[in-house]
């Protein structure tokens, strides 16, 4: 079942993508995430191949997220937690006002550590604010849970921060994000995305 959920969010950008494409991208970004609650800071390292479409598509972009990450110490139980994630996401966003724009972005993935592997999801809304040239400013709210209602997975996340384009292909952004709901938590990250 979990399969073709993914299929579906697969089928979805690719007939909603059309001959009118932008082209390839590709991020790599470092994040620090600490738990509130255990004390434990996380590390993450992704990187993320994805298609830009053309703005007046449903669908404006497509991604391939792939990530590892490792808490920095054991947790009281001897354990020091490490996993890999992969994540199809998709993203549809426009234009409010010349400076005000706003993104939906949601996907499927699955986690594996030293547990079983858990499918989960995530649905995103977010505005973005155009304060200078070259400088946006991001907020968003994002509802993160598993796809079978496995315990634990279940997360809000604000997130905030800015973004530079340096130039046309070349993009740097630093996000903070605070999580409550299963897990209450802290993490900035930066990413560095180029475009083609």
């Amino acid at each position: 079942m979990r399969y073709k959920c993914l299929a579906c969010v697969v089928a979805c950008g690719l007939i909603c993508g059309n001959a009118q494409a932008e082209g390839a991208r590709v991020g790599m970004e470092y994040e620090s995430e600490k738990d509130l609650r255990t004390g434990i800071v996380n590390h993450a390292l992704s990187v993320s191949p994805g298609w830009q479409f053309a703005e007046n598509n449903l669908i404006n972009r497509a991604e391939l997220l792939l990530e590892h990450n490792q808490d920095d110490r054991a947790d009281n139980s001897g354990v020091r937690a490490s996993e890999n994630k992969f994540f199809v996401r998709l993203q549809h966003s426009g234009k409010v006002t010349e400076h005000l724009g706003y993104s939906l972005r949601g996907g499927l993935g699955r986690h594996f550590g030293g547990q079983e592997g858990i499918s989960f999801g995530y649905l995103e809304q977010g505005i973005k604010f155009e304060f200078a040239p070259r400088w946006v400013w991001v907020a968003a709210f994002r509802q993160i849970n598993s796809v079978d209602g496995t315990n634990g997975e279940r997360v809000r996340k604000f997130i905030t921060g800015p973004s530079f384009d340096l130039d046309k292909s070349n993009e740097i952004e630093f996000r903070y994000y605070h999580g409550r709901g299963d897990k209450d938590l802290r993490a900035w990250a930066l990413e560095y995305v180029h475009k083609y």
